[in-house]
């Protein structure tokens, strides 16, 4: 990513006419600006990586964190070795490691890091943002082609990111804006599903719009190809039938037991629907709480996390109205979600942590999971049940149980530094002294050197970016550079960006956008192109 910084600092800062001799729309010098941004936060990105320490490291006299047992062992060291802990034990008798990196661990604990499992990726500042409050995995839940280049980069280490799973793209029978792939009969709900488990993806998600035909069939399939079902319970699809016929792994939103038509809870016997079945639930309490925020958003436009939210959308948020009908909604809610949960907490469910961010207003990726923390324990969840539904559960859910999610040896080495005992105390996870991702030690200065960074960024107004043909080529260069180290962006943010280079009197560099973006759709990925978005 080097050649990216070279090519930037060739930008010249002075406004012009577009090639074909005609001023820039707003919307053009918008979407070229949200490139260039991009491309900025990929630097800072590269510089963390760069600061990381990557060889053996050796974390002294540190108490370990035990998330399945709800228990702390004092005085231990921890040593880390080709991306996974390859000792634990006695700080007095650990094993010496001449040359290691030090970590000093005294008075401190050392936790798993943290797994948002709803997430929906737009952007690169969401990767720093989760990196800087321990979030070290993460579950996006409508997978498109350009992901899994992604998930290449990050699994190859030229991009420092969380580890990325990944849903295929939602499976509906009604069109959801290009974030969907539409069935329409048993066929082709199968041969969907065939598609997503070639192309790549994790699991298999479907949405609220899907047919008990329809459904049964994407179900069956998913079976047979070996694959975890995941996703919302659809419309007039009872839970025992979705849990049990339908053999769905994880739900989200309570939907289903929150009847998602009308916001009421579901009459539904909750314990003879779930008797016998091996499930877990992400309540995503997170939306519905920014969802009715609205009515707040200006105190919440002002916490400190705000600053790293990009200036246009922080003035899109202000100047969003609550609605009759959002006022409404949130009156059904604040009914429906506490009546859901009287039910639920008896039954001892596995919960699982996910925010469903970046999808909403006066959202703030990687800080958003900290929030879904407090709101899992303000529903009634137990403190110890909401951090092992954001480590060891989703662990398990995923099938990933003797890969990560504790702090035990063997797992991959993601781990976060922090000041108290999470089991115990309440916020335990936002203040860390420092970040392990898959071996590599973030410390808590380089993180927030990149937050620093983040923000200047993300303060930058459109109008700030200078349409001229050296900073157009410089931009479009640096993409296409990105593009060929696997580190893309959001395809449907891309389009708004080949469309100004277009308007702007560039076809060559609208159509290596297009090409490069088309590339990740081929063969069994080519089940959606999504289209639209508007740079942000």
């Amino acid at each position: 990513m080097r050649l990216v910084v070279s090519l930037l600092a060739a930008i010249a800062m002075a406004t012009t006419v577009n090639a074909a001799g005609l001023a820039p729309t707003d919307k053009d010098r918008t979407a070229l600006h949200w490139a260039a941004q991009e491309i900025e936060i990929a630097h800072v990105l590269d510089t963390l990586k760069s600061r990381a320490h990557a060889g053996t490291t050796v974390i002294s006299d540190v108490s370990v964190v035990d998330v399945v047992n709800s228990a702390s062992t004092r005085h231990q060291t921890v040593i880390v070795r080709d991306g996974k802990i390859a000792w634990i034990g006695d700080a007095a008798d650990a094993p010496q490691e001449p040359g290691a990196f030090m970590v000093d661990g005294t008075g401190r604990y050392l936790a798993p890091g943290l797994t948002d499992m709803h997430v929906h990726t737009v952007s690169l500042q969401e990767q720093v943002l989760r990196l800087a409050v321990g979030n070290t995995s993460v579950r996006d839940m409508d997978g498109f082609p350009w992901m899994l280049e992604l998930r290449r980069a990050i699994q190859s280490g030229r991009l420092l990111a969380p580890n990325a799973y990944i849903a295929g793209t939602i499976i509906t029978s009604t069109p959801l804006g290009g974030y969907s792939v539409v069935v329409k009969t048993e066929a082709e709900a199968r041969e969907t599903v065939r598609k997503q488990a070639a192309c790549g993806y994790d699991f298999i998600k479907v949405h609220n719009i899907l047919g008990l035909a329809l459904f049964d069939a994407v179900a069956d399939e998913t079976r047979r190809v070996g694959m975890d079902l995941v996703g919302h319970i659809p419309h007039n699809i009872t839970i025992d039938h979705a849990i049990h016929s339908g053999g769905m792994r994880t739900l989200e939103h309570l939907k289903g037991f929150i009847t998602d038509n009308n916001l009421i809870v579901s009459d539904e016997d909750y314990a003879t629907a779930v008797a016998g079945a091996k499930f877990w639930q992400t309540p995503t309490f997170y939306t519905d709480y920014n969802f009715r925020a609205m009515a707040n958003k200006d105190a919440l436009l002002q916490k400190p996390e705000m600053k790293y939210v990009p200036l246009r959308r922080r003035n899109a948020w202000a100047a969003l109205q609550m609605t009759d009908k959002d006022k409404k909604l949130e009156g059904l809610l604040d009914v429906a979600t506490p009546a859901a949960m009287k039910r639920l907490l008896p039954l001892h469910q596995h919960w699982l942590a996910g925010t469903d961010a970046a999808n909403y207003p006066t959202q703030v990726p990687g800080f958003a999971l900290l929030d879904e923390l407090d709101l899992m324990e303000d529903a009634g969840i137990t403190r110890a049940d909401t951090i092992r539904g954001a480590t060891s559960e989703p662990a398990a859910a995923m099938r990933q149980s003797e890969v990560f999610g504790q702090v035990r040896r063997g797992m991959r080495a993601d781990l976060v530094l922090l000041d108290a005992d999470p089991m115990q105390v309440r916020h335990a996870y936002r203040n860390n002294h420092g970040v392990m991702l898959r071996g590599m030690w973030l410390a808590r200065s380089d993180l927030d050197a990149a937050l620093a960074q983040l923000a200047a960024i993300e303060a930058e107004p459109d109008a700030s970016y200078a349409v001229n043909a050296k900073s157009i080529r410089a931009t479009e260069a640096a993409a296409m550079a990105l593009a060929r180290d696997h580190i893309v962006f959001d395809q449907r943010r891309m389009t708004p960006f080949s469309t100004a280079l277009r308007d702007l009197g560039h076809a060559d560099m609208s159509a290596n956008i297009d090409r490069v973006m088309a590339s990740f759709a081929q063969g069994a990925c080519a089940e959606i192109t999504p289209t639209g978005g508007d740079g942000d």
